[in-house]
């Protein structure tokens, strides 16, 4: 790569040059002892009761959000899918386009006022003449009185006679 005074630098010359002064070492420092290895840290007993309080803590949350997420996926599958809503909407689209054509005066309308049924009426029957039906009704009955009452005296003579 090329420096501003055209002289060509390594990748590292250049990554020091850039790098911020506080990270800029002038001076190598001596390799210092060997590492030593940290010691193993372990946890106390009441450490280890904490740890598991929080892991079964964290394990009862998450079977409560999972209990709860199965129970929000059964109530979004009872939601109407979008064509169902489209579908919906298209029937309410209908029913405004009715109601609207309803209230409009110059359309043709059917109320039951406008429609009259005939009235039942008696013909006019002269007051003789309904005397005089009567009278036949009633010898009529006198007749088949007459005639039921003769036909037990007849039916007992020829019981009589076939015996």
């Amino acid at each position: 790569m090329n420096s501003g005074s055209e002289k060509k630098l390594s990748m590292d010359e250049l990554l020091e040059k850039n790098r911020p002064a506080q990270m800029v070492q002038t001076t190598p420092q001596p390799p210092a002892q060997e590492p030593t290895t940290p010691l193993e840290v372990h946890p106390t007993k009441a450490e280890w009761e904490d740890l598991l309080s929080s892991l079964y803590t964290l394990g009862y949350h998450t079977e409560r959000q999972t209990g709860y997420l199965k129970k929000v996926n059964e109530l979004l599958a009872q939601l109407p899918t979008r064509t169902q809503m489209d579908e919906l909407l298209k029937a309410v689209k209908h029913l405004e386009q009715m109601s609207e054509q309803a209230g409009k005066r110059n359309e043709k309308r059917f109320s039951l006022d406008g429609i009259r049924l005939p009235r039942p009426s008696l013909p006019d029957i002269p007051w003789t003449s309904l005397l005089l039906g009567l009278a036949a009704l009633a010898l009529t009955g006198l007749v088949l009185w007459v005639v039921w009452s003769s036909l037990d005296t007849l039916w007992s003579a020829a019981r009589g006679l076939l015996l």
